[in-house]
């Protein structure tokens, strides 16, 4: 059984073609994602919002100034970036020019003024800016009005600094949890999707290897059937030589997406190869399962699994967003359907674990693999077994 499990992988792996498909395809497309994709993480990326100062005697001589520049200091939470002019002409020149989304001027009271463009609607980077804009100015002036009520109603309160920072303080509304394992990136689930199309087309491996096992496909077949080794142990060795060059495929796509483009697998890289060995599995059932077909020719079969791995892989979300988002409607609305797609499958394997916490959505999509991998290694077993030869 061991030489037959050699002699099967010594094959397979002079078999260049497969390569292709198999290895090839996913390094090639994962450098076309790198420079596809390099962008759209940052598109959603905050940045401080542009804001024009009218730099005049009322606003240096303002405490509204100290408010602005602590805002506008450069570091993680900079919320402004402050541009000075000194008229308000030349602020209001850069507004109309889109330079900025907002001026920000002091009137001869020392009150804040705040002049953006007309409101178009929606949630848009603008409008954002505004928000924020008008959050800042109208916090200060309620901050303000409360510190000259103090002031009016009980004088001596202004003596302890300390009560006034207290009435001033804004308490969190708000408490920050992640429910997430890592922060969540868009691009990765096109690459994960790309790891279910390629576990697809490794398919190709299981399929050549039971090919050249059948005695009436191959010279090669012939020979080990009138071999003193079992069908049963000879189609084994043979699927055990097409499972670890499918891993090691799948491998070598996995090590490029993480160290040659920087994808983020979040830290579970161990796992990664748990998920890589499940998935190498399901792909050499389906290419059993299709080398199996009877009164089927090579080039048929490979036409079959080339037209599923794509037709199953745009419903996994691999061809742009309006596919992801058909993937994650589908997943949503038809769960069940979503499921018994091996690409999708393969992505969400992935994915789970970038996302989630618990190891419990894993487990789920590793168990429907292997379950997948069972029913189509059963399915083969009925084809292979119900063939029959005259002679050899």
């Amino acid at each position: 059984m061991w030489n037959v499990f050699k002699g099967a992988l010594m094959v397979l792996t002079r078999k260049r073609e497969l390569f292709v498909w198999s290895l090839a395809f996913p390094i090639i497309l994962s450098t076309m994602f790198m420079f596809m994709f390099s962008n759209l993480d940052n598109a959603t990326a905050f940045d401080p919002v542009p804001t024009a100062v009218v730099t005049d005697a009322a606003y240096e001589g303002s405490a509204f100034a100290d408010v602005v520049d602590k805002l506008g200091e450069p570091g993680d939470d900079q919320l402004l970036d402050v541009r000075a002019f000194a008229t308000a002409g030349e602020a209001r020149e850069a507004l109309s020019a889109g330079e900025v989304q907002g001026v920000l001027s002091v009137d001869a009271d020392g009150n804040p003024l705040l002049s953006v463009t007309p409101d178009s609607g929606g949630l848009g980077v603008e409008q954002i800016g505004r928000t924020i804009l008008n959050t800042v100015v109208n916090t200060y002036v309620r901050d303000a009005d409360l510190v000259a009520g103090i002031a009016e109603d009980n004088p001596m309160a202004l003596v302890d600094p300390d009560r006034i920072e207290d009435a001033l303080a804004h308490g969190a509304a708000t408490v920050q949890v992640s429910l997430t394992h890592a922060e969540p990136a868009q691009s990765v689930r096109y690459y994960y999707a790309l790891l279910g199309m390629a576990a697809l087309f490794c398919g190709q491996v299981g399929m050549l290897a039971i090919c050249e096992a059948q005695p009436n496909l191959s010279p090669l077949g012939a020979r080990r059937t009138l071999g003193a080794t079992s069908r049963g142990k000879t189609l084994a060795a043979t699927l055990a030589a097409s499972w670890l060059i499918s891993f090691v495929c799948l491998m070598a796509a996995f090590l490029y997406m993480r160290f040659g483009v920087g994808i983020d697998f979040s830290g579970r890289e161990g796992l990664c190869v748990a998920a890589l060995a499940a998935a190498a599995l399901l792909s050499t059932a389906l290419g059993t399962l299709l080398g199996s077909l009877p009164k089927v020719s090579m080039g048929v079969k490979t036409g079959l699994l080339t037209a599923l791995t794509c037709f199953l892989s745009l419903f996994a979300g691999l061809y742009g967003e309006p596919c992801m988002e058909l993937a994650d409607s589908i997943t949503r609305n038809y769960p069940l359907l979503a499921s018994l797609n091996p690409a999708k499958v393969v992505t969400d394997l992935f994915y789970s674990l970038y996302y989630y916490d618990s190891l419990g959505p894993f487990a789920q999509k590793a168990g429907i693999l292997l379950a997948m991998s069972a029913v189509l290694f059963a399915v083969s077993a009925l084809f292979v077994r119900r063939q029959r030869y005259a002679s050899l």
